[in-house]
């Protein structure tokens, strides 16, 4: 059987027999269908693949004249031509929907397609987004099996799906076992990172177009590894930064530079948004007010207190957040106590003023 050119035999192999995996009826459509109407199916495919990767702003495609479909009330094969006015499809983001992906008009053209109560349409649409899922898990890397030896991306303690995960990419590890850089500067973390984003991203976009694709274990390994991978190493990565905002005020006060003021961008890992974010610690106020290291212990006693009321976190991000603020308060418990001048003082209430001991007259020797 030839199918497009573009796409590998092998490939077109792979993809067919999971066609046969979700179900007998849809492996049946597809098998019925003519050598043309599949070869369209594919190109038509890979066109609306590669419009939605660039994000281009204009869309066409085409269905074929007619399909082989099966009478839900007969139960039996036939071929049905499909309606002329709705073989062109055109997609274009207009002056006003310029903000709005391509991925999501496709999305939503394919919706309206499978929905429509000509049966021709709803089994083209249907077809089209099996084979954009397929085709796009299988542009993605697999992953490198781990080594007896090597030290997994996520501890076996966690008891989560994603400890579950035997493979990994080494081409966007970040922080190796001993917590040590795997990059050479930050731009390059950035491009790792960037890719780890854009990958998951696809295999989200893969679950949208054809959800049925979960079951399928090429894109379950792909999506447990990557994800396991994504959180171990945003934390790791994040930790490894929060080392460097100690080593950064360690150098600045060294050199007197910290007594206008110190406000700490605290990166951590959202294990819920799957991204980095930050949180703002203020610890010295914009002024003349000289820097004393126990300023910056106080700050991370109240970041502390607010991070436990908080309910927006996941408790495991929660856990990594107070990981970071004992890597910094642990950095600084050398200060010595400091003693302020002044009821003004925020510490005044921190650091108590001694009591003052009265004297005692000796008593006299009668």
């Amino acid at each position: 059987m030839m199918l497009h050119a573009i796409a590998r035999p092998d490939l077109i192999f792979h993809i067919e027999k999971s066609f046969y995996v979700e179900g007998e009826q849809k492996w049946r459509l597809w098998r019925n269908q003519t050598n043309e109407v599949q070869q369209h199916f594919v190109h038509q495919a890979e066109q609306i693949l590669q419009a939605i990767q660039e994000n281009s702003p204009a869309v066409e495609f085409s269905l074929p004249e007619k399909v082989v479909l099966c009478d839900p009330l007969t139960n039996s094969y036939r071929e049905e031509a499909v309606p002329s006015r709705y073989r062109h499809q055109s997609l274009h983001r207009g002056v006003i929907q310029r903000n709005s992906s391509t991925f999501s008009k496709v999305l939503q053209r394919l919706s309206d397609l499978q929905n429509s109560s000509h049966l021709s349409l709803s089994l083209s649409a249907n077809i089209l987004r099996y084979w954009i899922a397929r085709l796009w898990l299988n542009q993605l890397p697999e992953g490198e099996p781990y080594a007896d030896n090597r030290e997994r991306v996520v501890e076996s303690s966690e008891s989560t799906p994603l400890s579950q995960a035997d493979r990994y990419y080494p081409q966007w590890m970040l922080i190796d076992s001993s917590k040590q850089p795997l990059f050479s500067s930050p731009a390059e973390a950035e491009a790792r990172i960037h890719s780890m984003e854009e990958t998951l991203q696809s295999l989200l976009s893969m679950m949208a177009i054809d959800p049925e694709i979960v079951e399928e274990e090429a894109f379950r390994s792909r999506y447990t590894a990557l994800m396991a991978q994504w959180i171990a190493q945003g934390r790791a990565y994040t930790e490894y930064l929060t080392h460097s905002i100690v080593t950064e005020i360690r150098r600045r006060q060294s050199h007197h530079t910290l007594n206008r003021g110190l406000r700490i961008r605290l990166p951590y890992f959202d294990d819920q948004l799957l991204e980095i974010q930050f949180l703002d610690i203020e610890v010295v106020p914009p002024g003349r007010i000289a820097f004393e290291e126990c300023f910056l212990i106080q700050a991370i006693q109240q970041v502390r207190q607010r991070l436990s009321e908080d309910n927006r976190l996941s408790p495991s991000t929660r856990e990594h957040i107070l990981g970071e603020l004992e890597i910094i308060e642990t950095s600084f418990t050398d200060c010595a106590p400091y003693l302020p001048m002044g009821a003004m003082s925020p510490y005044y209430h921190w650091v108590s003023m001694p009591t003052p001991q009265k004297d005692t007259e000796p008593s006299s020797n009668t």
